[in-house]
C-alpha cells in the first residue's frame, strides 16, 4: 500500500536521509566525484529546514507497506508565458531503486495531478535531465518538453550537462 505524508520540520531528518540516498541512487553517474560537491552544496539539512517552513513549498514522504520509499517537492512557481497562479512545480520526485516500476510513481502522479486540480492549477511543470529514464515516465503522463539548457556544474561529466523543462497542462 502506499501511503503520501504531506512533510513538516518533524520529518527533517528522515526527509534529509531519504533525500540523499535517492539523488545518490538516481544521479551520480552524471558526476566525476559521485554527486560528492553537488550534495554538499544543494543538499544540507540547515536548507532543507528552511524550505520545510517557506511559504508555496511543500514536500511529501511516499511510503510503501510502512517503509520509506521516496519523496517529492512541489512549489508554487512560475514559469512563463503561464503566471504563478497557474502552475505548480514538481521541483524534486524521486524513489529509492526497489520501489521503481511497482506503481509507485504513477500512484505520485495522480496524488500531484489532483492536488493541482484542489488548487485550480492547471500547469504542471518540471525540469528532468535530458539523460534521465525519467524523461519517458513524464512523458507518459502528457509532458511535453518546452526548453532545454545546458548545466555549467563543476565535476558534471559533459555528456550528460542537459536539463529539459517539461510542461503538462491538466
Amino acid at each position: 500500500m502506499i501511503d503520501i505524508k504531506q512533510c513538516d520540520i518533524n520529518h527533517t531528518d528522515v526527509l534529509h536521509d531519504i533525500a540523499i540516498q535517492t539523488y545518490k541512487q538516481t544521479y551520480t553517474y552524471l558526476w566525476a566525484d559521485d554527486g560528492a560537491a553537488y550534495l554538499n552544496r544543494f543538499y544540507k539539512k540547515d536548507d532543507l529546514e528552511k524550505e520545510l517552513i517557506t511559504p508555496g513549498v511543500t514536500y511529501f514522504l511516499v511510503y510503501a507497506d510502512d517503509k520509506a520509499a521516496g519523496y517529492f517537492k512541489l512549489k508554487q512557481s512560475a514559469l512563463l508565458p503561464y503566471s504563478n497562479y497557474q502552475c505548480l512545480e514538481i521541483e524534486k520526485l524521486y524513489l529509492l531503486q526497489q520501489f521503481a516500476g511497482k506503481g509507485t510513481g504513477k500512484t505520485i502522479m495522480t496524488f500531484i495531478s489532483d492536488l493541482a486540480k484542489q488548487q485550480q492549477r492547471p500547469i504542471l511543470w518540471l525540469r528532468v535531465m535530458e539523460s534521465s529514464p525519467a524523461k519517458l515516465f513524464y512523458e507518459a503522463f502528457g509532458f511535453k518538453q518546452t526548453d532545454k539548457v545546458f548545466l555549467d556544474y563543476p565535476f558534471m561529466i559533459d555528456e550528460y550537462r542537459w536539463l529539459l523543462t517539461m510542461v503538462a497542462e491538466k
